[in-house]
């Protein structure tokens, strides 16, 4: 199998992959207002072990090297965001943030991509998240912040 195939290959079962995870993830966290971190390392590890062996059957180690860019952007930012907003946000949208930061890197061909992959998906998140918030009229409750994540993550990797 040659780089591209492979290249598609491990891209489209991240996206299942991911897919897959995001809808018990979202469940949990719409019910309990938390996503638990064993699931959110799952859902890592698998997108790790995708890339890995991708890697290694294209022979290019570059996915791997713009994941870690990925997961350490999206991330940190939702880090800083955080501490900006103090309870604004939670510990497990910050966690979550590393896989899906590892997941839009997957395809990354530079730190533009990376960008541009985190900003709309930030973009999808926080719109739906608004308009989730105001389909509710209940504008200063906690809102499960995690499935807006995922779909945002979703729909700007496979875009």
């Amino acid at each position: 199998m040659d780089g591209l195939a492979v290249d598609v290959v491990t891209g489209w079962s991240a996206v299942a992959w991911l897919a897959a995870w995001s809808v018990p993830l979202s469940i949990v966290d719409l019910r309990t207002g938390r996503l638990p971190s064993p699931m959110v390392n799952r859902l890592l590890a698998g997108l790790v072990v995708l890339t890995l062996a991708g890697g290694l059957a294209s022979g290019s180690m570059r996915p791997i090297a713009w994941s870690l860019v990925g997961a350490a952007a999206f991330g940190g930012l939702l880090l800083a965001v955080r501490g900006l907003a103090g309870d604004g946000l939670g510990g497990g949208d910050v966690r979550l943030a590393v896989p899906l930061g590892w997941f839009l890197g997957n395809t990354a061909e530079d730190w533009t991509d990376i960008v541009n992959a985190v900003a709309v998906a930030l973009l999808i998140a926080a719109v739906g998240a608004l308009v989730a918030s105001g389909v509710r009229r209940r504008w200063r409750q906690p809102l499960a912040f995690g499935p807006w994540l995922c779909l945002g993550a979703l729909l700007a990797g496979v875009a």
